[in-house]
């Protein structure tokens, strides 16, 4: 089987999550957008309203964006979440490497004390 980029399966256009636009969950103590979801956005009772209301409206909208909303990223126990909070941690790191990232003083000290050529602590940096 060929290996396709997202671009070709049509994947990069859909939104992270489908499940608001797809489904919800009635429970006692209310209704969910899914099944990570840990506070209500609506009372069981407002079933047949929540599926339109202006919780879930919002959810959708910034899943359309290809954002997580507040309310997703507070459900610490979706893998979607946990991936998308990782990739940012690995952001966060890589640019706390980069050497332009760095203010100048801070290059000029590190490059004194190893006492290395501008060649050769560059390949290092890399």
């Amino acid at each position: 089987m060929e290996n396709f980029e997202e671009d070709e399966l049509g994947l990069k256009n859909l939104p992270l999550c489908r499940e608001p636009w797809q489904s919800y969950y009635i429970l006692r103590r209310g209704i969910l957008p899914c099944c990570h979801g840990e506070k209500p956005i609506a009372p069981m009772s407002e079933w047949a309203t929540a599926w339109n209301g202006p919780a879930l409206q919002e959810i959708r909208r910034y899943l359309s964006q290809g954002k997580l909303s507040p309310y997703c990223l507070s459900s610490l126990g979706c893998p979607i979440v946990q991936k998308y909070l990782e990739r940012k941690k690995q952001e966060l790191r890589l640019a706390a490497l980069s050497p332009q990232t760095r203010p100048r003083w801070m290059r000029l000290v590190n490059r004194l004390f190893l006492g290395l050529p501008a060649r050769i602590y560059r390949s290092l940096q890399k």
